[in-house]
């Protein structure tokens, strides 16, 4: 009688943060690597008024074969999935990997159906601060989910954690908390995903929590958990210094995509974490044009090939009745 190896699934993606239809490629490795393994594939689904969520097969997921990776046409929300082995008859399964979410980033271009506020308007808080999530979108019933950096996907209940009059919660952060957080109705209308990060002590960071538009002036700045704004910072941007001359605050008059990237900053020895600024592209008048006569301009081109057949048809009908009336008019005078 042989024994199965325990064995567990790793669950990766490409990308983590994509535009609304995009494509999206998840990649399932079990641990440790061995033959002969057939993959499911799942959608992560938070259970109502639950901490754990349930998981749907995904489409063609149920005829399995040992291909490790399943693509996602035209991803439009922020969601999260997991994977499971299988091998053997009777099969032998492993167990479910960790679930990993796909965020989705909405634009001017293509903008979200609802939008969740965050106040104070920054990623890093402290711990035990009271943050305001908001809701806004065309909906009376809202829910505000998380995905946690320790893996875990939930609804997050303001009855639980704080108070929630209207489409407002106002919370009272911990350390587990830090993660992506989104709005969803249940007519299935979804805001744009933002991350929130909570820092026990020390120093953080203040930068913006949504996406900054280009040309747009950005201002970030470092404060302690008295809310002490700090002077004779170092701010730092992805990992290479970008200013040290004793002023408050990192001002960028207009920020461009070059801008985009993770900021940091330290003050007598002491690091704020670091955080992702994303800067997203100003659709100019030239390029809506190009895409307005892009669209029409083939429209149009059909439109007029038709009237010049009907125009041509027209005139051709016309010399073949003036040519009959003409022929008429010779027999009844006898010429022919």
């Amino acid at each position: 009688m042989s024994s199965q190896v325990a064995a567990y699934p790793v669950l990766s993606v490409s990308p983590s943060w994509l535009s609304p239809g995009a494509s999206v490629t998840l990649s399932c490795e079990v641990k440790p690597p061995s033959a002969g393994w057939r993959f499911f594939w799942y959608k992560a689904v938070p259970k109502p008024s639950s901490s754990s969520h349930n998981y749907e097969l995904l489409p063609g997921s149920s005829n399995t074969t040992q291909q490790n990776s399943y693509i996602i046409h035209g991803q439009k929300h922020t969601a999260g999935y997991v994977c499971r082995a299988g091998r053997g008859e009777p099969e032998f399964s492993s167990d479910y990997s960790e679930p990993i979410s796909l965020h989705v980033v909405f634009s001017s271009a293509f903008p979200p159906a609802a939008s969740l506020r965050v106040n104070p308007d920054r990623v890093q808080h402290f711990r035990s601060e009271s943050v305001s999530l908001s809701c806004e979108g065309n909906s009376a019933e809202w829910r505000v989910k998380r995905f946690t950096e320790t893996h875990h996907l939930s609804d997050f209940y303001c009855s639980s954690w704080g108070t929630m009059p209207g489409s407002s919660c106002t919370i009272k952060l911990y350390w587990f908390d830090s993660g992506v957080f989104w709005c969803e109705s249940g007519s299935g209308e979804f805001s744009n995903a933002v991350n929130i990060t909570v820092q026990d002590d020390g120093i953080i960071l203040e930068s913006p929590v949504h996406p900054v538009t280009e040309g747009d002036p950005v201002t970030l700045s470092c404060r302690t958990k008295q809310q002490k704004l700090l002077s004779n910072v170092s701010f730092y941007h992805n990992n290479t210094l970008l200013q040290n001359d004793g002023r408050e605050e990192l001002k960028i008059s207009a920020v461009s995509k070059s801008d985009e990237g993770f900021y940091r900053c330290e003050h007598s020895g002491q690091e704020s974490p670091q955080s992702w600024m994303s800067v997203q592209a100003v659709s100019s008048p030239v390029s809506s044009l190009f895409l307005v006569l892009l669209i029409v301009g083939p429209v149009i081109g059909v439109i007029l090939i038709i009237l010049l057949i009907l125009l041509w048809r027209c005139r051709q009908s016309k010399g073949e009745s003036l040519f009959l009336l003409t022929l008429d008019q010779i027999v009844e005078s006898g010429t022919l």
